[in-house]
C-alpha cells in the first residue's frame, strides 16, 4: 500500500497509546527507546549494604563462593565468546564478564553475605544493573528463585541449597521454556541438581555431594556438542555446524558451578584434601 503525504501525518501524529512512537517532525523518532531497570528494592546507588560485623563461617564460605565462581567466568571470558561465535551472537563472554566484574565489585559493599537469600537476591540485582541479553533475563530469574526458596528458612543446610537450585532450574525451564536437551545452561544444571540431591538423600558427606554434582555438570556441559539446539539462537543454525562445538551457556554454568564447588571444599576440608 501506497502511503500518501495525509497518511505519513496522521502516522506520526503525537499519541498516548502505549507502544506507539511519539511523532516528531523532521527524521523519525529511533526505533529503540533506553527502558531504566528498577534498582532493587532493598539499595540505592550510595548506599552500603554489607554488615561492618564480622564475617560468619557461612559468610566466609559463601564469599570465597562467589570470589572462585566470579573468577573463573572472567577468565573464560574468551572461549565462551568463541564458542558464541559459531553458534549465537559472539557476546556470550562479554555478557558473563559484565556480570562477573559487577558482581566482585558489588560483593564487599553491597552483599550481606551473612545472610544467604539476601546475598543471592543482591546478586541478581546486579544482574538486572549490568547483564544484558537472554542470559541477563535468565540469571535474574535464577537468583530470583533461589532467593525465594532460601528466604524460607532460617538457617541454611545443604539441602536448603539443594532444594533453591532445583527452584531456579524450574523457573529458568518454565520462563525460558527450555529443559533438558535443547543445549542450554540448564544441560549443566539439571544434572548437578539431580546427582545432589541423590548423593545427599544417599548420606553423603554435602562437600562430597557438592564435588559430585560439579562434574556431573561438566560431564553435561560438554554433553552438548552432541545436541541440536531447541532453544535461543543456536536452533536457527544446521546441526553439522553445532557438531563438537558445546553450548557456551551450559559450559559458563558448567564453570561457575564446578568453581563454587572446590571453593566450598577448600574453605571446609583445606586446599590439600
Amino acid at each position: 500500500m501506497k502511503s500518501g503525504e495525509s497518511i505519513l501525518k496522521r502516522l506520526d501524529a503525537p499519541t498516548k497509546a502505549p507502544a506507539w512512537p511519539v511523532g516528531s517532525e523532521g527524521n523519525r523518532p529511533p526505533a529503540k527507546f533506553p527502558v531504566p531497570l528498577p534498582p532493587s528494592p532493598s539499595m540505592k546507588d550510595d548506599e552500603i549494604l554489607a554488615p561492618s560485623q564480622e564475617l560468619s563461617k557461612q559468610g566466609c564460605i559463601l564469599e570465597a563462593v562467589i570470589e572462585a565462581s566470579a573468577t573463573e567466568i572472567i577468565n573464560l571470558m574468551d572461549s565462551l565468546n568463541e564458542w558464541d561465535s559459531k553458534v549465537g551472537d559472539g557476546d556470550c563472554g562479554s555478557t558473563m564478564y559484565r556480570g562477573a566484574t559487577a558482581i566482585l565489585e558489588d560483593m564487599k559493599k553491597r552483599y550481606p553475605m551473612n545472610d544467604a537469600a539476601g546475598t543471592i537476591n543482591e546478586i541478581g540485582a546486579t544482574i538486572r544493573r549490568v547483564m544484558g541479553g537472554t542470559s541477563g533475563i535468565l540469571y535474574a530469574i535464577l537468583c530470583k528463585a533461589a532467593y525465594a526458596s532460601l528466604k524460607q528458612s532460617s538457617t541454611v543446610t545443604a539441602n536448603k541449597w539443594a532444594d533453591a537450585l532445583e527452584a531456579s532450574i524450574a523457573a529458568v525451564s518454565k520462563y525460558g521454556g527450555a529443559s533438558a536437551g535443547y543445549r542450554t545452561m540448564l544441560d549443566a544444571l539439571i544434572p548437578a541438581s539431580a546427582v545432589l540431591k541423590q548423593r545427599l538423600e544417599a548420606g553423603d558427606d554435602p562437600v562430597t555431594a557438592f564435588i559430585a554434582s560439579s562434574e556431573a555438570a561438566s560431564a553435561g556441559a560438554e554433553s552438548t556438542k552432541q545436541m541440536q539446539a531447541k532453544a535461543g539462537r543456536s536452533s536457527y543454525i544446521a546441526p553439522d555446524l553445532l557438531a563438537s562445538i558445546p553450548d557456551p551457556g551450559a559450559m559458563a554454568a558448567a564453570a561457575w558451578y564446578r568453581a563454587a564447588a572446590l571453593a566450598v571444599k577448600n574453605k571446609v576440608h583445606g586446599s590439600k584434601s
